[in-house]
């Protein structure tokens, strides 16, 4: 097993770590899935392998419980949103029976899955995108298809720029998938110079960070609704740049979708990055950089 599985499989009943050693296959593995009345699978880039441990009620009940480490308000808040950070930044999704309350979740109970996604920074596989947006700083949009690389790619900008270049960078980690904060502390290294604000929606948090953290950059993963293209837009002509991601498989793609269309059409993003299907990257545009 990688360290980063090994890692992730701490929180977890000795028999999960057991038998992943034991059974999974040889591939690195990207996910671990529990279904109750069903075998655990594990999920590799190449296929999906069932393992011989069938997944009861009392086994995920306490499969949950150790993650969530006997419950806090903190984890209440996750539970809303259908999963929980763990130690190292990996996320074990959620799904059950959903307690409503004024139209929206407010927690999970009675779990009947979840699904363990093993989290990985890849320091430098941002060098060859880093060193162009040395010479060429503006606004950059990531895109590539689902499972591509986006967000691991965007933390290591985010790291080199802070670092490196020792930019001011805010991050809106709306899904705290970025900086995956535990207690408040980031589980991946986004730099020196790097602020995150968790958990707010990328509209009201673009719009937050400016107002409190003078940033020279904003960082958020996956725009994917028109107020997160109207945030941007506002956001850009007060001089800020911008790293983002978006979920399309080429450039074509991007730019037959509306709502992306009208974010290439404001003109923001000077640097498009594809990431192709086997996470080499391509820098598809340049243009002038960001006001100072």
């Amino acid at each position: 097993m990688t360290r980063e599985v090994i890692q992730a499989l701490r929180q977890f009943p000795q028999t999960v770590q057991a038998t992943v050693e034991r059974f999974a296959p040889a591939e690195r593995i990207e996910e671990i899935r529990f279904r109750i009345g069903r075998p655990m699978q594990v999920r590799t880039e190449k296929k999906t392998t069932s393992l011989p441990l069938t997944v009861t009620r009392p086994f995920l009940d306490e499969l949950t419980d150790r993650a969530a480490q006997r419950s806090t308000y903190a984890t209440q808040q996750m539970l809303q949103n259908g999963f929980l950070i763990l130690p190292g930044g990996h996320r074990l999704g959620l799904s059950g029976t959903a307690v409503m309350q004024n139209g929206a979740v407010q927690t999970l109970r009675l779990i009947s899955s979840a699904n363990l996604r093993i989290a990985r920074a890849l320091p430098g596989i941002a060098e060859g995108c880093a060193a162009r947006l040395w010479t060429h700083p503006a606004s950059t949009l990531l895109f590539g298809a689902p499972g591509s690389g986006k967000t691991t790619l965007l933390r290591d900008l985010i790291r080199l720029l802070s670092d490196r270049q020792g930019k001011r960078i805010c991050v809106v980690d709306e899904r705290l998938e970025l900086a995956a904060c535990l207690d408040g502390a980031p589980q991946f290294d986004l730099g020196e110079n790097t602020d995150v604000l968790s958990g707010a929606a990328k509209e009201c948090g673009i719009a937050l960070l400016l107002r409190s953290m003078n940033p020279e950059w904003i960082a958020l993963d996956e725009i994917t609704a028109a107020q997160d293209v109207e945030a941007v837009v506002r956001a850009s002509y007060c001089g800020v740049c911008f790293l983002a991601t978006a979920h399309a498989a080429s450039r074509e793609e991007l730019l037959s979708r509306p709502l992306y269309r009208s974010l290439m059409q404001a003109g923001i993003f000077r640097n498009l990055i594809c990431i192709r299907p086997d996470h080499s990257v391509k820098i598809e545009k340049e243009g002038p950089p960001c006001s100072d």
